[in-house]
């Protein structure tokens, strides 16, 4: 089904077949085992839940469809008998509490989902793991990474805190946006969308160390960001065509960007847009991953609710943060 045929009135069915997950095959079994246990037994509920969302939503689609055109009828009608040039994108306007209206039901149950099934989904990775649409990191942290474009308004959404052999994992969607003006308006751009990722380390770092997206050394190089810190050459030229590194600590940037680590970020770059930065400081490692989309969202809402593409994605993604913090180290207490 899509939303021609569904709003055409295709029959809306509940759907139980596995989609299977998708893992390595290493993990395919505890994944599997903990998907049965913690997660399958939500399936039916929210299956239910879906099909029930999509046809108050139909409903709702066909009653705002009436309601607007009788609104749009009416301001017609009073528009051309007053002659008063109502502008057409004017009439457009009760369109958007219409809309707000009849998704509500599918909003609802998307945010019920993300409460109950996301929290078990993160549990796999251990105990300690939380999943919460309130919590947030510190923008103050953030700042001090000298990842941080400039802005005007941040806006968090979706966190996830928990330990890998002792290191810490907080992952947070963020967005950054700044007002322009432009031809007497003002606007919000958005500066930045996507998801930071920090990671603890045992080990204070002597220096800070920053990887950005190459948009010409000399560009980045003359940036306020990067005062006090001086330009690192990479290991491999394919990297260095990508990324443009500066450090107050040259041996320490050697150190910790290896080729193994370099390629590990690319590779978690995959899972996003390609667009990835990352800094080392004080006693962090954070990842800076821009992506279009929510990280924490579900796929389509005409697709039954297993959520085995969900559990497979969202484990995709934490084991290459896995990988890093074992080629970096970070859980160990000496090295650097």
């Amino acid at each position: 089904m899509n939303i021609v045929s569904f709003i055409l009135g295709a029959p809306i069915k509940a759907k139980r077949q596995s989609q299977q997950l998708v893992a390595p095959d290493g993990d395919i079994t505890s994944l599997q085992a903990h998907y049965d246990q913690h997660i399958e037994p939500l399936t039916r509920k929210f299956e239910n839940r879906r099909v029930s969302s999509l046809k108050t939503l139909r409903q709702r689609i066909y009653f705002s469809l009436i309601i607007f055109s009788i609104i749009t009828f009416v301001t017609y009608l009073f528009d051309t008998r007053e002659r008063l040039g109502i502008p057409w994108f004017l009439y457009l306007i009760p369109a958007l509490p219409l809309f707000l209206w009849s998704s509500r039901p599918v909003k609802r149950y998307q945010s019920d989902v993300k409460a109950k099934v996301f929290p078990k989904i993160f549990s796999y990775f251990g105990s300690d793991f939380i999943f919460s649409s309130s919590h947030s990191m510190s923008l103050s942290g953030l700042k001090r990474s000298k990842l941080l474009p400039y802005y005007d308004d941040a806006r968090f959404e979706d966190y996830v805190q928990g330990t890998h052999k002792g290191v810490e994992i907080v992952i947070n969607e963020l967005e950054l946006t700044k007002e322009v003006k432009r031809d007497k308006r003002t606007e919000n751009v958005t500066r930045f969308k996507g998801v930071m990722v920090q990671l603890s380390s045992h080990k204070k770092f002597s220096g800070h160390t920053v990887v950005v997206r190459s948009r010409g050394g000399l560009i980045n190089f003359l940036s306020d960001s990067f005062k006090r810190l001086s330009r690192v050459k990479l290991e491999d030229p394919r990297f260095e065509k990508q990324f443009d590194v500066f450090s107050s600590d040259q041996i320490e940037a050697r150190y910790l960007l290896t080729v193994s680590f370099m390629e590990r970020l690319q590779e978690l770059a995959s899972c996003f847009t390609g667009k990835i930065q990352c800094a080392f400081y004080e006693d962090k490692l954070l990842i800076m991953l821009a992506s279009r989309e929510s990280r924490f969202e579900l796929g389509s809402i005409f697709n039954g609710a297993t959520f085995e593409y969900e559990f497979s994605q969202i484990n995709r993604e934490m084991q290459q943060l896995f990988a890093m913090i074992e080629i970096l180290k970070l859980d160990e207490y000496t090295g650097l």
